[in-house]
């Protein structure tokens, strides 16, 4: 595949200005020493440039190499380039500000700039599942390669349709908000107590629930079945080949599924819960033996050319 393939295309350029984001942020960590909710300000657009950046390179191939004769692949491009921008802006912005992106109602900005964010990675995750959608359509994808983007391209829409439980505001924040008093609406927190502690970096609460969590898995499992899709292409497609995937695919999405549950009832995924902690080690075994056996087979020599 020639460079010239990607460097035509809006979302190649997406994924370039997120990585110059990211460089450029590095040196504020330490320059602007502000904080919003014990972390520095940047923590936050540094975050969502790094997530933004690797959705964009590796959603960028697989337009290129599977779907590049769809008559909507430049315009679904644009969508998914503006619309991540648009987010990517208003959390930069607000970080210099020293104020939330997320949840913050405080005044009229703020509840524009929040209002703003959730259409706009609506309409993200609504051409995300159509673009899924024409991957699972097409016929000359190999059956191994396409059950494996069509698992990534999946399980990562329901990562971030995750992210609507978070918006949802709690029965304070309404009674709250009935006073005439507007601070937040939603949160990534769920559960009560003290919290256990933060993960460095990510910011992920170690005992109570945090939604973040399986948001960003679901998100990034996109990466894996992309990149094993990527070495599929080189393996003989054979119906075993098929079911090491498709029992891939439904152990990462069996985990996702019983992340959000344990989220949902308090417990943060890395507290130790025999039921939770049960699931999760059974569907890494499982995970893990079908990678093993779909990295052991032969490969096929001959070349492919998807059209």
């Amino acid at each position: 595949m020639e460079f010239d393939d990607y460097r035509k295309q809006p979302l190649f350029w997406n994924g370039i200005a997120m990585a110059v984001l990211t460089v450029a942020i590095l040196p504020l960590l330490f320059l602007d020493t502000r904080t919003l909710l014990g972390t520095n300000v940047w923590i936050k657009p540094l975050k969502f440039s790094l997530s933004l950046g690797l959705y964009s390179f590796t959603t960028i191939w697989v337009l290129v190499k599977f779907l590049k004769d769809w008559k909507f692949n430049g315009r679904i491009q644009m969508v998914l380039t503006i619309t991540a921008l648009i987010e990517i802006v208003l959390i930069t912005l607000q970080a210099s500000r020293g104020e939330m992106s997320h949840f913050n109602v405080t005044n009229t900005w703020n509840q524009i700039v929040y209002s703003v964010m959730g259409t706009s990675i609506s309409i993200f995750w609504f051409f995300h599942l159509w673009m899924s959608y024409q991957i699972f359509r097409k016929q000359s994808i190999p059956k191994s390669v396409k059950e494996s983007l069509v698992w990534g391209l999946t399980i990562a829409g329901f990562g971030m349709i995750i992210g609507f439980f978070m918006t949802s505001p709690r029965p304070d924040q309404l009674e709250a908000m009935k006073q005439g008093i507007f601070q937040t609406s939603g949160s990534h927190n769920f559960g009560t107590g003290n919290p256990g502690g933060s993960l460095f970096f990510l910011g992920w609460d170690k005992k109570l629930g945090d939604m973040r969590v399986p948001h960003f898995f679901g998100m990034h499992v996109m990466q894996i079945f992309v990149f094993l899709s990527a070495y599929l292409l080189g393996k003989t497609n054979s119906n075993q080949n098929l079911v090491f995937v498709r029992l891939s695919g439904i152990s990462f999405l069996i985990m996702n599924v019983v992340m959000v549950i344990q989220t949902l009832n308090g417990e943060s995924v890395f507290y130790f819960n025999p039921l939770y902690t049960s699931i999760y080690g059974f569907c890494i075994l499982m995970i893990s033996i079908c990678l093993f056996k779909l990295s052991s087979q032969p490969k096929e020599f001959h070349k492919e050319v998807i059209v």
